[in-house]
């Protein structure tokens, strides 16, 4: 059978742009269909501009009158920037682009509604779906414009409020706090459950946890809100049988697969009731020549991550062979301060009983950490008591989201103690704090 293209792909975000890139790379004829702007969810909605907004927050002159104003200002560079990359990536690759809605009318082809309301069809040999998710907006909570939001909304914001609740203490949840409390804002971050960013190493989030408290941040845990109403000024919320007024509610529970318009039924592609596909090792869908890749599949839910998922999947689709996504990779939460984390966590080797020694670095025993003035940060490292390898790492301070990179390269690599100790690290710099945590532990395992 005669195909239009080698390879469709739905979505434009971080996962669609490497599927498309590596499939032109190994010569196939490439379509990359959006519904709405080139980029997704993650430029538009998502990790860029948040991310900017927390770099603007922390850079921009917090006083002055227009200060959201500028912040947005600074945000909408920053994205229209990333579009121009993206456009000319996709452009040298020689990847045509179609601005339209895909749904399925068979496993391999695709029904395209533009925006001026004509359909065209095509047919692949390969489809990838990449359409990522988007907040989740319970029916009975009556979202408004600058008042109750989700994260996707809140970028609307045209004040600073002077109070928020964030309901919800996930990455989400507590990156929006950070940059709240940053911008002088009285911040009430709610979770039903009883610890707040699973997956983490607990001392790194009780060091958080205690920071966000001292500069005034409302932390509850175990709480759940039972009614939200918007009032003449602001919102109102239930919380434990108590009803509080903020001048914002910002709601980060959760989020949904875009999945309702692609019609999968006509492509026998299986989802979830949260609207994620199901994959195989190789981001196979149900349907074998169809993948999935990035958030539409669920965790680990990371840009970085869906970046090599989409590459993974073009390189199976086109050379076959068995695939395998990294079991090491690191997660960076971009709160103030800044969280990364790779490797084993201690509660981990404490249950499988691995022996182990930690060694620590404050960032307020580094030169770096004085003259940035952050002596709250640290560097803790997990090694193995015995074979003396590098088994974790976990920063919490400015910059630990590069700094990671390191622990990671050191993981994989099973580079030992010794190696750090040996090694002269420029000065003054964060990095030092890898030298330092590692004598630390080597002066335990002596």
């Amino acid at each position: 059978m005669n195909f239009d293209y080698d390879i469709a792909i739905i979505g434009s975000g971080p996962a669609g742009q490497r599927a498309a890139v590596q499939s032109a790379k190994l010569g196939k004829k490439v379509i990359v269909i959006e519904k709405e702007l080139i980029g997704g969810s993650c430029l538009h909605h998502g990790t860029i501009p948040s991310k900017t907004l927390r770099e603007a927050v922390l850079l921009e002159n917090k006083k002055k009158s227009n200060f959201l104003a500028q912040v947005m200002k600074r945000k909408r560079a920053v994205v229209d920037g990333e579009v121009s990359v993206i456009q000319d990536q996709l452009k040298r690759n020689k990847v045509k682009f179609s601005e339209g809605a895909a749904s399925f009318t068979s496993p391999t082809e695709l029904s395209i509604l533009q925006a001026n309301g004509r359909k065209k069809k095509i047919s692949a040999k390969h489809i990838v779906i990449a359409t990522g998710t988007r907040p989740r907006r319970p029916d009975n909570i009556p979202f408004s414009k600058n008042v109750i939001m989700e994260s996707d909304s809140v970028l609307d914001l045209k004040k600073s409020p002077r109070s928020i609740c964030i309901l919800g203490a996930g990455v989400i949840g507590c990156e929006y706090a950070s940059i709240f409390l940053e911008m002088g804002v009285k911040v009430t971050l709610v979770d039903r459950r009883l610890d707040l960013l699973r997956g983490i190493d607990r001392e790194i989030v009780e060091a958080l946890s205690k920071d966000f408290q001292s500069k005034g941040l409302k932390l509850l845990l175990g709480v759940d809100y039972k009614d939200i109403k918007k009032e003449k000024a602001g919102a109102s919320i239930l919380l434990d049988d108590k009803r509080t007024k903020f001048e914002t509610i910002l709601f980060c529970m959760g989020r949904v697969g875009n999945t309702e318009e692609l019609k999968l039924e006509n492509a026998r592609v299986e989802c979830n009731e949260r609207g994620l596909i199901n994959v195989n090792a190789q981001f196979q869908s149900s349907c074998p020549n169809i993948y999935a890749v990035g958030d539409i599949i669920g965790t680990p839910s990371l840009a970085a991550s869906a970046y090599e998922q989409g590459r993974l999947a073009a390189c199976h689709a086109f050379e076959g062979g068995s695939i395998e996504f990294p079991k090491l990779f690191p997660y960076g939460i971009y709160t103030i301060p800044e969280i990364s984390s790779v490797g084993a966590e201690e509660s981990q080797l404490l249950e499988s009983k691995i022996p182990f020694v930690i060694g620590r670095a404050k960032y307020k025993e580094l030169a770096r950490g004085k003259i940035l003035g952050d002596e709250f940060g640290f560097v803790k490292l997990l090694f193995h008591k015995e074979t003396q390898e590098i088994l974790g790492a976990h920063i919490i301070g400015t910059h630990a989201t590069e700094l990671i990179h390191i622990g990671q390269m050191a993981i994989q690599f099973k580079a030992k103690v010794e190696q750090f100790t040996a090694m002269v690290f420029n000065y003054p710099t964060l990095a030092e704090a890898y030298k330092v945590a590692c004598l630390n532990a080597y002066n335990q395992m002596r």
